[in-house]
């Protein structure tokens, strides 16, 4: 299985690559250990599936076609095809991290995320109701519903979300009562 790390920009001096970069704007990688990226192409085996993750880890590209991949400034780790690792996915933290694929969250951000979610939510009735306000129609049964909706929002923006850092802190969360 291959592993190409940290793979960079370079300039090859041999005659053809000098002419592809100049007449054609080609781009040449090498690894940390000086693996050119296009002749290391050849040693990936095709039923294998290649992730290209950034310097955190992060998985940015999976493919069956090593060649398929802009591995710029990432690594690239060739893995087998099993049920596990073809279960990951872009955009769903997965992570490759000693030498192995992880799934890791932040918790943190998608309690934001939520928060953000549920205040925007109560905006958009809160502009209904206060436009309402100001031409002078909102019913009484509106007036309630405006005042507790700020409520809701205010309680939402001071929601404290910085010591969510696991899946049990983000459950734990009191989220405040949407009013009805």
């Amino acid at each position: 299985m291959q592993h190409l790390k940290n793979l960079k920009k370079y300039t090859p001096d041999d005659e053809n690559s000098l002419f592809l970069i100049n007449e054609h704007n080609v781009e040449f990688y090498v690894s940390e250990d000086g693996q050119d990226w296009y002749k290391s192409q050849a040693n990936f085996s095709p039923d294998t599936l290649k992730f290209a993750y950034d310097e955190s880890g992060k998985i940015c590209s999976i493919s069956s076609d090593a060649s398929s991949i802009y591995p710029r400034d990432l690594s690239v780790v060739e893995l087998p095809a099993t049920k596990a690792n073809l279960r990951v996915t872009l955009g769903d933290d997965w992570f490759y991290q000693d030498g192995k694929l992880q799934q890791i969250r932040d918790y943190q951000t998608i309690a934001v995320a939520e928060r953000d979610s549920r205040m925007t939510e109560a905006t958009k009735r809160i502009n209904w109701l206060e436009a309402a306000q100001e031409d002078g129609d909102i019913t009484a049964e509106e007036e309630t519903e405006l005042t507790a909706l700020r409520t809701y929002r205010s309680e939402l923006r001071r929601l404290d979300l910085s010591h969510i850092t696991d899946e049990e802190s983000y459950d734990a969360i009191s989220w405040p009562e949407k009013p009805e």
